[in-house]
């Protein structure tokens, strides 16, 4: 049996048991549970084109949250924001925090200013949810992990691809058994045509965050690489060695074209392995005759909801039950900063041309 997986779109039961076909008709369980507040900090793209669909897409199906106010230093930004919010913009997240007391604080900010917007949540005693990087550089992003902690505060980083229902079927398969052993090999890749994104911070650290979360803690990185003529990484590969025993590589690449297939994760057990292509298919090959055991979707696009697919959806809804006290964290500061982290290792190994081992110190917040 597949596992129960929310795939994205209108279920079974939704669209001919309840006969309602968007699902918009609200769920008891959802809407029994406490009341949140959130509030934005950073109104750009991130947070219009994702966070506020995603936290709209939970109120649609009665999830009891909503939003108190939102935050820019682009006047235009913040109030184009609140109006998709329905809530109001303020000049700064200090007065956000003192007029409306929000449960949880959504950083979606530039990079820069990560750190400081949640330390200033976190000081209030509001958990918060940074967009990636968690910071700009490792030891900062530890440090804020560890001031988090220190005050009782939840801290959770995006990596909201543990949540898309491709990947996160796969971790379910592993995790009943079905690669017939431990896993013992990753392979990924990824490739980035928006000149304008960073090809590790802003692309391919999804895909080592699903790395370390398939495959355990990194012991040994080693990467080799191509650069543009102002410096910038162009392409590269990256083999890992996993504290497991396991082994991985992953390719990189800013030349490719993002419309086209972009992202491919192998994952091998012993006589079985797994395969997600594009975010989008996920098939398990677990005998040498018989068929291969895949899914993709298999419903019209209008029955389709984005924000639940791209795995937005799923940790926000974890976020707001750790909130409540009700689940563990899935996402943590820790994994946030872990991540950052092993990007740091490879840029050294790419740096000296060899290889970086490190130490399970390195990842602790």
């Amino acid at each position: 049996m597949w596992p129960t997986i929310d795939f994205g779109h209108t279920g079974i039961d939704a669209a001919f048991t309840r006969r309602d076909v968007y699902d918009v008709a609200g769920k008891p369980e959802l809407a029994a549970k406490r009341p949140l507040r959130v509030a934005i900090a950073g109104c750009g793209g991130v947070a219009r084109g994702k966070w506020i669909p995603a936290l709209r897409r939970l109120q649609t199906i009665g999830e009891p949250v909503s939003f108190c106010g939102v935050t820019d230093p682009d006047g235009a930004a913040a109030e184009k924001a609140a109006l998709l919010a329905g809530t109001h913009a303020f000049p700064d997240i200090a007065q956000l925090i003192r007029v409306e007391r929000p449960d949880l604080v959504l950083v979606l900010a530039a990079d820069s200013v990560h750190v400081s917007l949640a330390r200033q949540a976190i000081d209030a005693g509001i958990a918060c949810l940074v967009e990636k990087p968690l910071a700009r550089e490792a030891d900062e992003a530890a440090a804020l992990a560890r001031h988090a902690k220190s005050r009782g505060v939840l801290l959770g980083a995006v990596a909201n691809k543990r949540f898309s229902p491709p990947y996160a079927l796969a971790k379910n398969l592993m995790d009943e058994g079905r690669l017939k052993g431990a896993p013992t090999l990753f392979t990924g890749k990824f490739t980035l045509g928006y000149p304008y994104v960073d090809l590790l911070e802003g692309g391919t650290v999804h895909l080592l965050d699903l790395m370390r979360w398939y495959m355990g803690s990194v012991k040994r990185v080693h990467a080799r690489g191509l650069h543009h003529t102002n410096g910038r990484l162009k392409s590269a590969v990256m083999s890992f060695g996993f504290a497991s025993g396991a082994i991985g590589t992953i390719m990189t690449s800013a030349v490719g074209l993002s419309f086209k297939p972009w992202e491919r994760v192998e994952i091998f057990g012993d006589g079985a392995f797994l395969v997600i292509d594009d975010q989008f298919e996920t098939t398990l090959f677990d005998d040498e005759t018989g068929p291969a055991k895949s899914w993709r979707p298999a419903v019209p696009n209008t029955l389709m909801f984005d924000e639940t697919f791209g795995g937005y959806v799923g940790l926000l809804a974890n976020l707001l039950d750790s909130v409540r006290g009700l689940a563990p964290l899935a996402v943590t500061g820790k994994d946030g900063a872990a991540a950052i982290r092993l990007i740091e290792a490879i840029y050294r190994s790419l740096a000296c041309g060899a290889e970086i081992t490190m130490t399970e110190e390195e990842f602790a917040a």
